[in-house]
């Protein structure tokens, strides 16, 4: 910007490239801090490959769940997404998210592929605790011990906006 001859330089114009940076960093600290909790959570089952999978997918929340599928863990977006607190999901099926107008289809591939210890990927129409519907696209692979056995399952979700 020039003023009578002397030139000033806006923080403001710098502001959306900072801005953009920093909303990165903080996405990459968030992973970290995630992936640091699920480590945690599953006690050594979690390998390279999951840590990898929340590193390199784009997601809003976590969920860990049993091989019963009960939740055991959810991260900090799940309450920033769904707007249910996360005491009050443990030990519930993600299931309570979905609601009228959620596809019975997508309902039973869901449980057709976790029945069958597999992963699942699609969208589903779910709703936030306080009646609002939304589009969620889950991810969900099952994680398993140094023996094979199905210990839990991942569920890494990403709201889809819709046009």
């Amino acid at each position: 910007m020039n003023v009578e001859g002397q030139k000033f330089i806006s923080p403001l114009l710098c502001f959306d490239i900072y801005s953009e940076y920093y909303h990165k960093l903080i996405q990459q600290f968030r992973k970290a801090a995630d992936a640091r909790q699920v480590r945690s959570i599953l006690k050594g089952q979690a390998n390279n490959a999951i840590e990898e999978l929340i590193q390199l997918e784009t997601y809003d929340a976590l969920v860990i769940t049993d091989p019963h599928q009960n939740i055991v863990w959810v991260s900090d977006g799940f309450p920033e997404m769904t707007g249910y607190p996360k005491k009050q999901v443990l030990g519930k099926r993600p299931s309570f998210l979905q609601g009228v107008q959620t596809s019975e289809d997508t309902k039973q591939k869901i449980r057709e592929q976790l029945k069958t210890v597999h992963s699942f990927t699609g969208s589903v129409l779910n709703y936030r605790k306080n009646g609002e519907p939304y589009l969620c696209q889950i991810k969900i692979v099952p994680i398993y011990d140094s023996k094979r056995v199905l210990v839990n399952f991942l569920a890494l979700e990403k709201e889809l906006l819709v046009a």
